[in-house]
């Protein structure tokens, strides 16, 4: 290859590649905020099931107590109350974890979204560009072409005994 052919054969570059990149990052963040999300949901409905246990196992524990003083029961009727609203608030809890998973998976498509619509500009550029490196190179391999058919001749003849023979 010549200098001026290394000249011509410029690198690809994608004049969006920093938003580009900034938008894989938004991604990644996106990704990692919903994968935090999702495992606080699944920490919030664990504590719910466990609760629910709780409460069960007390129910139980109540009816085989049945002949116990009334005062225990009381007391029993108390945590059962208490653990009641404790149910609530985690499912609650719960519920906000539902949504927020939702914003974050909502959030996560965009940036995914967003991030493929800036790769298929790039992909579109960058055969642009192959085909524009293509054309060039075919167009230099014409021009070496048609400048060897013009020198051949000359370049070819040679003289024997005074006479040019081809």
């Amino acid at each position: 290859m010549t200098a001026t052919r290394h000249q011509t054969m410029r690198r690809f570059e994608f004049s969006l590649q920093k938003v580009l990149d900034y938008r894989q990052r938004v991604e990644e963040q996106a990704i990692r905020a919903f994968a935090e999300a999702q495992a606080h949901l699944i920490r919030e409905r664990a504590m719910l099931h466990q609760l629910l246990i709780e409460r069960e196992e007390c129910l139980r524990r109540s009816q085989r107590r049945q002949q116990l003083a009334i005062e225990l029961l009381d007391i029993e009727q108390t945590y059962l109350s208490a653990l009641e609203g404790r149910i609530e608030a985690q499912r609650e809890r719960v519920a906000q974890a539902e949504k927020v998973l939702q914003k974050k998976r909502e959030a996560l498509i965009e940036a995914q979204r967003e991030r493929k619509v800036l790769e298929r500009l790039r992909e579109k550029h960058y055969e642009q560009w192959r085909q524009e490196m293509l054309h060039s190179e075919q167009k230099s391999l014409d021009d070496l072409a048609t400048v060897r058919a013009v020198l051949s001749p000359g370049v070819l003849s040679l003289r024997l005994g005074g006479e040019t023979h081809e």
